[in-house]
C-alpha cells in the first residue's frame, strides 16, 4: 500500500523543510532547480541598474531570441541569481570579458567587490564612464563608499556603494592577478566570427568569416584562445569555487557549432570540473509566424533557450 508521505513524516520535519524552503526563496529569490524561466520571478530594478544605450538596436529587447543564430545580451535576472547562488556578500565576483558590465553592475548591487577585464577599448571607455557617472551621483552625499581612486588609460579602480570595482583594458589571456584571488566567475564569451566587437586584431571574437566553404578554419585557434582565457581565470580563482559560462549553440554559413559542448571541453582539459548545466527559457511566446516556414524549410529548431555550465575548481 502506497503510503502518503504528509502522514510518514513528523509534522515536525514537515514544518522544518517548509520553512527552510522559505528561507532559500528570501535569500535566492528563486528555487534551485536546473530549468529557469525568467517570467516568473523578475526583479524589474535590474533592468534599470544595468541599463545600457550602447546596446540599443543590437539586441532584442526582453532576451527573446527565437531565430536560429540570434545571440541575446546576457540576462541581468541570470545574473542576479548566479551571484546570489554561487557566491556571499563581501566576495569577489569577476569576469574576464567585462562586456557592458551587467554582470559586475548587479554583483556590486548584491554586496560583492567586482573586477572585469576587457580587450575591446569600446566597451571599457563606455564601462569607465558609466561607473564613473554613478560615483559623482552619489560620492556628495556618501564620499567614503563611492569615490574613484585611479583612473588611468587601461586601469580603473574605485569604491561604489562601499565595494571594491576593478576595470581594466587588456587582454584577458593575461590577467596581472595573485594566484587564488576571487571567489566566483561570470561571464559571456564571445561568439567566434559572428560579431565583431572591435578592430583590435587580438580580439577572440572578429566578426569577419572568409571561408569559402563557410568552415571558418580559425575555430580551433578560437577556442585555444578562449581556453587560455579559462586558464587564467582557473589560476585566479579561489579552490573549490566556481565559474559560470553563459552562451548558446549558434549557426554560421550553415554550420552548426555546439558551441557548448566546445566549451565544455577546453575547461575539462585545463582542470575545471564540470559542476552542472543550468537552461533557462528565453521566452514563453510562441514563434512568429514569419519565421516557421524558414524554420520547417532548412530544418531548424528556433533557439529559445541558452546554457549556462557550471564549473567548480578543485580543492
Amino acid at each position: 500500500m502506497k503510503q502518503d508521505y504528509k502522514t510518514a513524516v513528523p509534522q515536525a520535519e514537515l514544518d522544518a523543510s517548509a520553512d527552510e524552503r522559505q528561507r532559500l526563496l528570501a535569500k535566492w529569490g528563486f528555487e534551485a532547480t536546473s530549468m529557469w524561466y525568467l517570467t516568473k520571478i523578475h526583479d524589474k530594478s535590474l533592468d534599470v541598474l544595468v541599463g545600457d544605450t550602447l546596446a540599443e538596436g543590437s539586441y532584442p529587447e526582453h532576451n527573446f531570441n527565437v531565430r536560429d543564430g540570434a545571440l541575446p545580451q546576457s540576462s541581468p535576472i541570470v545574473a542576479d541569481r548566479l551571484i546570489r547562488f554561487f557566491s556571499e556578500p563581501g566576495d569577489v565576483v569577476a569576469n574576464p570579458f567585462a562586456e557592458r558590465i551587467p554582470h559586475l553592475l548587479v554583483a556590486n548591487y548584491r554586496g560583492r567587490h567586482a573586477f572585469g577585464q576587457d580587450l575591446c577599448e569600446k566597451f571599457i571607455t563606455h564601462d569607465i564612464e558609466k561607473v564613473s557617472q554613478r560615483i559623482k551621483s552619489a560620492e556628495f552625499l556618501n564620499p567614503d563608499d563611492n569615490k574613484i581612486i585611479e583612473k588611468i588609460d587601461t586601469k580603473f579602480v574605485a569604491k561604489l556603494n562601499g565595494f571594491d570595482f576593478e576595470l581594466r583594458l587588456g587582454d584577458s589571456r593575461k590577467i596581472e592577478l595573485p594566484d587564488n584571488t576571487w571567489n566566483f566567475c561570470i561571464n559571456s564569451p564571445p561568439y567566434f566570427s559572428t560579431i565583431k566587437y572591435d578592430d583590435d586584431p587580438n580580439q577572440l571574437g572578429t566578426g569577419h568569416n572568409n571561408a569559402a566553404d563557410g568552415k571558418n578554419p580559425s575555430y580551433e585557434e578560437f577556442l585555444k584562445g578562449l581556453q587560455d582565457v579559462y586558464k587564467e581565470c582557473l589560476r585566479i580563482t579561489k579552490p573549490g569555487k566556481y565559474m559560470a559560462v553563459i552562451l548558446n549553440d549558434f549557426r554560421l554559413n550553415g554550420v552548426f557549432y555546439p558551441y557548448h559542448m566546445d566549451a565544455t571541453r577546453i575547461c575539462q582539459e585545463i582542470g575545471w570540473v564540470l559542476h552542472d548545466l543550468i537552461v533557462y527559457n528565453l521566452s514563453l511566446h510562441p514563434l512568429q509566424s514569419i519565421f516557421s516556414s524558414q524554420l520547417e524549410r532548412d530544418k531548424h529548431m528556433a533557439k529559445q533557450h541558452e546554457t549556462i555550465l557550471i564549473f567548480r575548481k578543485p580543492e
